[in-house]
């Protein structure tokens, strides 16, 4: 009988360690991929075929994590840079200053452009003289990329 009880307690434990662990905790932290982005973007704007590497500024240790493309909508049909970064999650909140650097140096690059940025976990998006639909197609897109994890 005591083996039973030893078992029985056992499996009581596991099943609270268990739940402890994924039900009583919030949702981990697991965006899309980067081809939910690709995809959510293309239903909302017209692009061209994205370059992996291509960088906004010289920080090489960006360039991994570097998307670039251009984007349009119909209100505004010219074509616009979007450089997206992608990070891990455990390194989400260390990229910030990088871009923030990589997106001062585009900036003096482009002293006329007003320069945009979206950071959703975890993308950060930049680019010149987005519209305002642009920006919002864009911001809806990483949402969805975001959601779809």
């Amino acid at each position: 009988m005591l083996p039973y009880r030893r078992l029985l307690a056992l499996a009581v434990l596991a099943a609270f360690v268990l739940s402890a662990c994924y039900s009583l905790v919030e949702p981990s932290f697991r965006p899309g991929t980067s081809r939910d982005v690709f995809l959510a973007i293309s239903r909302r704007v017209t692009t061209s075929e994205p370059i992996a590497g291509l960088s906004a500024c010289s920080d090489p240790e960006l360039k991994a994590n570097a998307i670039y493309l251009t984007a349009a909508t119909d209100a505004d049909a010219e074509p616009r840079d979007v450089y997206i970064y992608g990070f891990r999650t455990r390194s989400w909140d260390e990229s910030e200053e990088a871009v923030a650097a990589c997106q001062a140096e585009y900036a003096a690059a482009n002293p006329d452009a007003v320069v945009s940025r979206i950071d959703i976990p975890v993308w950060r998006v930049f680019g010149a003289d987005w519209s305002p639909e642009l920006t919002q197609s864009l911001e809806d897109a990483f949402e969805e990329a975001h959601d779809a994890g």
